[in-house]
């Protein structure tokens, strides 16, 4: 095992490996254990489809990923974000920072990534920012607490589902205990934000 995870750090940091090499690595290193184990090929088969069946539901969800490639390739993300930085420009200084809060967090829902995220929102967020007198540390501070609530209540996020998958709990299941707590951050999140905006944070 050991010399496995040795040739694994070596063909990241010299070779340049990536997913595809390693997922390769990780499969010879399941059916050698699996030898070593005493396990027939038939055996170690059907492990892997028992293992496969587990996080499935997480696979099929990340094909609502299609969703953003669709809205970028259609090139209609960028209308979609600068309509609703217009919208939240036209609202007054304290409240657009909830509203902020809020685009960033029902863009968690079509863009799972973080960093995704922001480099299609912050372009427009940012210099609206400037121009409604709310920090742009404040702005920062609106996406991370939106990202952050989104990423773990909507089905969008493969790596979420996957790991529910894993769990064996549901989604239903999970946005019955998780929408009290959301429900709790989001009035913490507000309240955090419209004190950033008060003192003019800019740190």
């Amino acid at each position: 095992m050991l010399s496995f995870f040795v040739l694994l750090v070596y063909g990241v940091l010299t070779q340049g490996w990536f997913m595809l090499e390693m997922a390769g690595l990780f499969i010879i290193m399941g059916v050698v254990v699996g030898l070593i184990a005493g396990l027939t090929l038939n055996d170690i088969c059907e492990a892997f489809n028992d293992g496969f069946r587990e996080v499935l539901v997480g696979a099929i969800i990340g094909i609502a990923r299609a969703v953003s490639v669709v809205m970028e390739d259609g090139q209609i993300m960028d209308t979609i974000v600068h309509t609703l930085g217009t919208i939240v420009g036209e609202i007054p200084g304290t409240f657009s920072v909830i509203g902020m809060f809020i685009v960033q967090m029902l863009f968690s829902f079509l863009i799972p990534s973080g960093s995704g995220q922001a480099l299609v929102t912050m372009p427009i967020l940012a210099p609206l920012s400037d121009l409604i007198g709310v920090t742009r540390q404040t702005t920062v501070l609106a996406y991370q607490f939106g990202d952050g609530l989104g990423n773990i209540l909507f089905p969008t996020s493969g790596y979420f589902m996957a790991a529910l998958a894993l769990a064996g709990v549901s989604w239903r299941k999970w946005v019955r205990f998780y929408v009290p707590l959301f429900l709790i951050w989001f009035g913490l999140s507000a309240i955090f934000l419209i004190t950033a905006h008060f003192i003019q944070w800019n740190g």
